[in-house]
C-alpha cells in the first residue's frame, strides 16, 4: 500500500463523508436497542464475551466485552461507542477504496473524483452492510471488511511479502468477523480484472491465491474456536460438520433466486435484479459500440457478477446459521457498487457526453438515493419497534404487579415457551421490513428475558420450559395472551423455526 498514502484531500473527504454518515445514522446514534443488546444487558458483558464472542472465535470482540465489564460502562454508551467507531472505520474504508479506484483510473476532473467517492460509498454502505451497524459487533464487522479489501488489493498488487501480509490481514479479519469473508473474493476479482485486463492466467492465479489465503485463515479460526471451547468447556453450535457441506450447497443454490429477489427484506423486492439488469444492458450496449472490446469485456463483467454473488454465499458452505440475514451477505449488497466501479475504470461511459452516460448517471444517483432512503426507513422502523417493546413491557410490569398483589406470590422466574411454525409473530403487526432490525425482542428465544428484565429492572431467572411444563402451561394459559403468570413464574411465548 505504498502508493495509497492519506493526504489532506483524503482527510477533507473523510470529514465530509463522515458528517453525511452521522446525519444518516442519527436514529441509531441517538440510541437504539438491538435484540442482542437486551441479551448483553441481561447476561452481563463478561458472560456475553465468553459464551458468545469467544465461543464464536471473535477474540477482539471478547476483549472489548471484558473492557466494558471492567469499566462498568452503561450499555447505552457501549452501543454508541461501538457504532461510532464502526462509522469511522467504514468511512476510512470508503476513502481507501476511492483511492484504489483512482489508482486504476486517474480522475481527469473534480466531477470524476466525486463519482469515485460516490461509487465507494454505495459499495461500502450497501443495504446488506447496513445490518452490521445494528449490532455492538459493528466495530469488528467494519474492521473485517476494511482488512479484507486491503488484503485483496495486496494480493493483486504483489508488493514485497504480499502473500504473508495478505494472510495476516485475512486472519485478523476472520478473527474480527468470519461472516464478511465473501468481501475478499468480491474485491479480489474486481481488482485483478482492473489491473490485469485480459491476462486470464494471472487473474486465475490471483483467485487461487485468495482462495488459499481464505482457507488457511478459516481453518485457523476453526482451530481457535475448538481450543477456546476446550479451555472454557464450550461447544461450538454455529459451525456445521463436513458431511453437511453438500446439503448446504444445495440449499444455497435452491434459495439463491429468492435471495436475489427478496434481498433478506433489506431492499425493495426485485430492485437488486432491476439494477443488475440495467447495468447489464449498459455493459452490452457499450460492448456492441466498441468493436475493439470483442467479447472480453462481457466475460470480465460476468466474472465479476458471478464471483461476487458466489462470494456472498461462501460462509453458508460451512453453516446455514443466520441464512436470511444481511450481515453475512455484504458482498451481495456491494454488487451494484462493484459493477459501477468496473464500468467506471474499464470504459469511458462517465466521460463522453452521450445517452449512455446520462442513463448511467441517473442509475447511479437513483441507486444512491434509494439505498440511503431504504436505510433510513429501516432504522425508523427499528426505533418504532423499540418504542413498542418498551410499551409492551410496561404492560407486563403492571400485570405482574397486580398478579403479585392478588396471588400474594412473588414472581421470580421467566419461562420461555417455544412455539414452532409461527415465526411471523416475532414481528409486530404491519411491519414493512421483516428483518433482524424489526424483530420483537419479547418473542425471540434469545432476548425475551433480556428485554423484560431490562425495562422492569427485575432480575428474573430465565429458562426454556421442558415439554411436560409446556403442556401444563398450554392447558392452563389464556390462549389469547402471549404471556401469563402461574405460581412464581412468568411464562412468555417465543416463536421458533
Amino acid at each position: 500500500m505504498k502508493d495509497m498514502k492519506i493526504n489532506k484531500r483524503d482527510i477533507l473527504i473523510f470529514i465530509i463523508t463522515f458528517c453525511l454518515t452521522c446525519i444518516i445514522f442519527i436514529p441509531f446514534l441517538t440510541g437504539h436497542y438491538a435484540t442482542d443488546t437486551y441479551n448483553i444487558a441481561n447476561v452481563g458483558y463478561e458472560n456475553y464475551a465468553i459464551n458468545w464472542s469467544l465461543k464464536d472465535g471473535r477474540i477482539f470482540m471478547a476483549i472489548l466485552g471484558f473492557i466494558a465489564n471492567a469499566t462498568n460502562i452503561p450499555i447505552e454508551a457501549y452501543v454508541f461507542i461501538t457504532l461510532f467507531c464502526a462509522l469511522i472505520i467504514s468511512n476510512i474504508t470508503v476513502i481507501i477504496l476511492s483511492n484504489i479506484i483512482q489508482k486504476y483510473k486517474k480522475p481527469q476532473n473534480i466531477m470524476q473524483q466525486v463519482i469515485t467517492i460516490i461509487l465507494s460509498y454505495i459499495t461500502i454502505f450497501n443495504f446488506m452492510y447496513f445490518e452490521n451497524m445494528y449490532f455492538v459487533e459493528s466495530i469488528v464487522m467494519a474492521m473485517s471488511v476494511l482488512l479484507f479489501i486491503i488484503s485483496a488489493y495486496m494480493l493483486v498488487e504483489k508488493e514485497e511479502n504480499y502473500k504473508l501480509k495478505s494472510l495476516i490481514l485475512t486472519i485478523i479479519g476472520v478473527i474480527c468477523y468470519q461472516g464478511t469473508i465473501g468481501m475478499l473474493f468480491a474485491f479480489l476479482i474486481l481488482f485483478t480484472i482492473l489491473k490485469n485486463k485480459n491476462n486470464l492466467k494471472q487473474i486465475v492465479i490471483d483467485l487461487i491465491e485468495s482462495g488459499l489465503v481464505a482457507l488457511i485463515a478459516v481453518i485457523g479460526n476453526i482451530l481457535t474456536v475448538k481450543i477456546i471451547g476446550n479451555i472454557f468447556q464450550m461447544e461450538q453450535t454455529r459451525l456445521g460438520h463436513i458431511a453437511d457441506i453438500f446439503n448446504n450447497i444445495k440449499v444455497i443454490l435452491y434459495t439463491l433466486p429468492n435471495i436475489l429477489q427478496e434481498t433478506c427484506n433489506l431492499f425493495p423486492k426485485n430492485l437488486l435484479i432491476l439494477y443488475l439488469d440495467i447495468l447489464t444492458i449498459i455493459a452490452i450496449i457499450y460492448n456492441l459500440k466498441k468493436a475493439s472490446c470483442k467479447n472480453a469485456f462481457i466475460y470480465k463483467y460476468l466474472a465479476i457478477v458471478v464471483i461476487t454473488i458466489v462470494g456472498s454465499c461462501t460462509t453458508y458452505i460451512l453453516t446455514l446459521t443466520s441464512f436470511y440475514t444481511g450481515r453475512l451477505r455484504n458482498a451481495l449488497g456491494a454488487l451494484i457498487g462493484i459493477i459501477f466501479i468496473f464500468l467506471y475504470v474499464e470504459t469511458d461511459i462517465f466521460e463522453k457526453k452521450n445517452k449512455l452516460k446520462i442513463i448511467s448517471i441517473i442509475t447511479l444517483i437513483s441507486f444512491f438515493i434509494i439505498n440511503m432512503a431504504n436505510i433510513e426507513s429501516i432504522m425508523l422502523q427499528h426505533k418504532e419497534v423499540n418504542r413498542l417493546e418498551r410499551q409492551e413491557v410496561a404492560e407486563i410490569q403492571r400485570y405482574i404487579e397486580q398478579y403479585e398483589i392478588d396471588s400474594k406470590t412473588e414472581v421470580t422466574k421467566i419461562a420461555k415457551v417455544p412455539i414452532y411454525g409461527e415465526t411471523d409473530k416475532t414481528y409486530y403487526p404491519n411491519t414493512k421490513n421483516k428483518t433482524s432490525f424489526t424483530h420483537n425482542a419479547l418473542r425471540t428465544s434469545w432476548a425475551a428475558d433480556g428485554v423484560i428484565n431490562f425495562y422492569t429492572k427485575r432480575n428474573l431467572e430465565s429458562y426454556i420450559v421442558s415439554n411436560e411444563e409446556k403442556e401444563y402451561y398450554m392447558r392452563h394459559s389464556n390462549k389469547e395472551s402471549e404471556y401469563q403468570c402461574i405460581n412464581d413464574t412468568l411464562y412468555v411465548n417465543i416463536y421458533m423455526y
